[in-house]
């Protein structure tokens, strides 16, 4: 089968821009072996599309020991596809089009084929494209980010509204938690008002945290899904104190681009996390609640946000049109999701 494939570790996006490096880091081979032994909860799937998130960069650039993977090895692990062995499944059939997962194995979509588990495969719904089925997996994440800590009336922050997370972040907040109000950071003003943000904040303008509206009337939940610049510091300034209910989210884990390429760097990163949670929690009378969004029944969240696509109450923005399936459209991918500044989903259509 044909896939792309990753040789070494890169740093992204500068080491894809210089043209002299990128074929000893990428390339697309016709002759990688197609998955044949399937574990018994395992599925085939002819890869039709498939997405980049955050999580693919940290992949690639080798910056999470525990998901290391021998060289060459294909990346990608969100995808939308069709079942061609069901192996035995009793909720899947054999030309099924379905949205699954890898989770914490990310590699194996770019590729056309893929082994998925059953339990972390859905139906994707009529009337949703196969792009945007395999670009849902941000909004997985809004909904753990928004459902599990915004309710009806709050008045919400969002930080990074036009990026994979953040744009579905906002639909959720408004349409299904109900939120009274949503501000949001972004330089793309049009995008975050179309899909309902009642406050666009451009950020090369204006600190957010500055602003004497929000430190008078102050927020009930802020969503972090950028990452890095002290935010939950800034925070207190607009964001109620635990006691009166104030949560910051902590999408990222404070840091966009976490290196925890050993095992002393892992424990540094979540032993971060986790004193911020303990010291918060003491604190509750002056300081919001921080709560890191950890990855959690991703399937049961993927049916949820997919009933959602199928009703029209959630769209995924995707940026721009899907990319081809090459090495200039996987270099090209890889760049913007790396740049940290894509306008919705970057997608790779693998096949028709």
């Amino acid at each position: 089968m044909k896939a792309i494939q990753v040789h070494q570790f890169m740093d992204l996006p500068s080491s894809l821009q210089e043209d002299g490096k990128v074929d000893a880091l990428l390339s697309i081979n016709g002759d990688v072996p197609k998955p044949t032994s399937l574990k018994k909860n395992q599925m085939l799937v002819r890869v039709l599309a498939c997405s980049l998130s955050p999580g693919d960069v940290i992949m690639v650039q080798g910056n999470m020991i525990f998901m290391h993977q021998p060289f060459p090895f294909i990346p990608g692990m969100d995808i939308c596809g069709e079942v061609v062995d069901s192996n035995g499944s009793a909720n899947f059939k054999n030309d099924d089009v379905v949205v699954a997962s890898n989770g914490l194995s990310p590699v194996g979509g770019m590729a056309e084929f893929m082994a998925i588990d059953m339990g972390e495969a859905a139906i994707l719904p009529h009337g949703v494209s196969r792009e945007q089925g395999a670009s849902s997996s941000s909004a997985v994440t809004a909904r753990n980010a928004v459902m599990d800590y915004v309710k009806a009336g709050d008045r919400v922050l969002i930080l990074g509204g036009s990026g994979g997370v953040g744009s579905a972040a906002i639909q959720i907040a408004k349409t299904h938690a109900k939120a009274s109000f949503v501000a949001v950071t972004s330089t793309q003003l049009d995008l975050c008002e179309e899909l309902g943000a009642d406050r666009v904040i451009n950020y090369n303008d204006v600190d957010w945290w500055t602003v004497e509206e929000y430190q008078r009337k102050k927020f009930d939940v802020v969503i972090d899904t950028v990452g890095g610049g002290n935010f939950y510091g800034r925070a207190e300034k607009v964001l109620k104190t635990g006691k009166e209910g104030g949560t910051f989210v902590a999408v990222t884990g404070d840091d966009p681009q976490p290196d925890c390429s050993t095992a002393w760097k892992v424990m540094k990163f979540f032993g971060y996390m986790l004193t911020n949670v303990i010291y918060t929690k003491l604190k509750t009378r002056t300081l919001p609640n921080y709560v890191p969004l950890y990855p959690y029944d991703l399937a049961k969240s993927r049916k949820e946000v997919l009933e959602w696509m199928g009703q029209g109450t959630l769209t995924i923005k995707l940026d721009g049109d899907p990319l081809p399936f090459t090495v200039a459209g996987a270099r090209e991918a890889f760049i913007k999701v790396g740049s940290h500044h894509a306008h919705g989903k970057v997608v790779v259509k693998i096949a028709e």
